[in-house]
């Protein structure tokens, strides 16, 4: 087998290119419906985040996204901006803030778990029910476990 053939199977059976190449469109597939919502898909991710967990501190939510503090600032700014979030004093920090979900951001949630649902729809959709269960659960598996 010649060098280029290896190379294109190499790459076809890499699961590491197909993931990046799915994230892309995902990512792609996210940020055209957010868009429709003024949000990015970082502000996005964002705001379920602290919609989920509550009162964060900007820190929290840098761990969790593993994003630098001028990264997340800045969406924050934006969705504080949009009258989204709200930064209040931290009750025991002076430095820090606490940052929590405004009602409009509360209102706007459900339209986000649609875009959510809609997405994973179009990515599932040539897989029956049952197929894509499984696909959810094996990447929860790979997800947790994998040593990368």
């Amino acid at each position: 087998m010649d060098i280029s053939m290896r190379a294109r199977l190499s790459r076809e059976n890499s699961m590491g290119w197909m993931i990046q190449r799915l994230a892309r469109r995902l990512d792609d597939a996210m940020n055209a419906r957010l868009a429709e919502h003024g949000l990015t898909l970082q502000q996005f991710a964002i705001l379920m985040t602290v919609i989920e967990h509550g009162r964060m501190t900007q820190a929290e939510i840098g761990r969790l996204f593993a994003m630098p503090a001028y990264a997340i600032s800045r969406a924050i700014d934006g969705l504080e901006a949009d009258g989204l979030l709200v930064r209040d004093a931290h009750p025991s920090s002076r430095r820090a803030h606490q940052i929590h979900a405004t009602e409009k951001a509360l209102d706007m949630a459900p339209a986000m778990f649609a875009i959510v649902k809609a997405v994973n729809a179009d990515l599932t959709q040539g897989l029956g029910d049952k197929e894509a269960g499984e696909l959810r659960r094996l990447l929860a598996t790979v997800v947790e476990t994998a040593a990368i």
